[in-house]
């Protein structure tokens, strides 16, 4: 008789919908898949679902539940099947879409992405989802908002510059535009108070925030917007795993004797690449490792903004570094790196 080895319940997440799929893997390496109609993405589709599961798992098994991070529509089923004791895997949408590539799968249905996804669950080791703090999704909500003031208010200037150069310029008009350029300005400064009040009130957050902001050239905002976009780099691991995050991450195509441009994939945080701009446009002039760095780089790019966005990757895992390992920046970091090995070449030396 087949024992079960492993067990995965595959959610794939619509606004208003939940499509689930149990996967077993057996002694036998066999995959057997148990669908169920789609529930309600709310807390009577949740009750529905943890009923049903309840029924269809053993319990002798561990259950690993996973899905795709769909913005904000996976968070309350997450949080509520944590709340009830299942181990919950939340993955990012690129690595699902290439797991889902890979078997050749040509229609796409939401019952065939969660049978999809427990597939993948029984296959790969999954890393458990953690709920964030409470301070970092506030943050994160903060730093969004301000982000849509911020377009908001470059549509605003575009609108009243093409009004006062109109030849029919209306002075109610531009008066109007003008009051709604206040009103943005005097939001965007109100959440920016609102996110040091809220990063002020906790102790950790604020140590750490602080390391950040030792790196010439980044600002509060600037750190505070990159922590709440990655949760504190909660589900971070690795440099890599972070450049494909923000989407940092080089993409190069070469095929025969076509040879593409290097670039960007563009394929992440759009949130983290658009505050990180500006920060590296003052890293290049007063941050001494990174001057250097982008010095080094330019003359070798076709465009100065190639050698910006480099800077802008390495200021990035730069901040994660320094989060990570709880210190301040240490502008002679570089210099030290380059004198450990002469010198180990000196004791050797000294020791023959």
């Amino acid at each position: 008789m087949n024992k079960k080895l492993k067990q995965c319940l595959g959610i794939d997440v619509s606004k208003s919908n939940l499509s689930i799929c149990l996967g077993v893997l057996n002694t036998n390496l066999e995959k057997e898949f148990i669908g169920h109609c789609d529930v309600n993405n709310d807390l009577s589709g949740f009750k529905v679902m943890v009923s049903w599961i309840r029924k269809a798992v053993d319990n002798n098994v561990e259950l690993v539940v996973l899905m795709e991070a769909t913005g904000v529509y996976h968070q309350r089923v997450c949080q509520y099947l944590y709340n009830q004791g299942y181990k919950v895997s939340v993955m990012q949408s690129g690595r699902v879409k290439r797991y889902a590539q890979s078997l050749d799968q040509r229609s796409k249905t939401d019952a065939l992405d969660s049978r999809m996804l427990s597939m993948l669950g029984l296959e790969r080791s999954l890393r458990p989802w953690r709920p964030p703090s409470k301070e970092l999704q506030e943050l994160r909500a903060l730093s969004r908002e301000r982000s849509s003031l911020l377009k908001d208010r470059n549509v605003e200037n575009n609108r009243q510059g093409a009004i006062e150069s109109s030849c029919y310029s209306s002075s109610k008009a531009s008066k109007r535009h003008l009051s709604r350029l206040h009103l943005i300005d005097a939001q965007i400064e109100a959440i920016e108070v609102e996110m040091q009040a809220l990063v002020s009130k906790t102790t950790a957050l604020k140590r750490r925030i602080q390391y950040l902001e030792s790196i010439p050239g980044i600002s509060f905002i600037s750190a505070a917007t990159v922590i709440g976009e990655t949760l504190g780099f909660e589900s971070i691991t690795s440099a890599k795993q972070l450049t494909s995050f923000a989407g940092y991450d080089v993409v190069l195509r070469e095929s025969g004797r076509f040879k593409g441009k290097t670039k960007i994939s563009k394929k992440g945080n759009s949130h983290i690449r658009a505050v990180l701009h500006m920060p590296s446009m003052t890293c290049v002039r007063c941050n001494p490792t990174l001057k250097q760095f982008y010095q080094r780089l330019k003359p070798h790019k076709a465009k100065p903004i190639v050698a910006l966005v480099a800077v802008q990757r390495k200021l990035l895992i730069l901040m994660y570094t320094l989060w990570k390992n709880e210190v301040n920046y240490d502008p002679e970091y570089e210099i030290k790196k380059q004198q450990e090995p002469k010198a180990l070449a000196a004791q050797d030396s000294i020791m023959v």
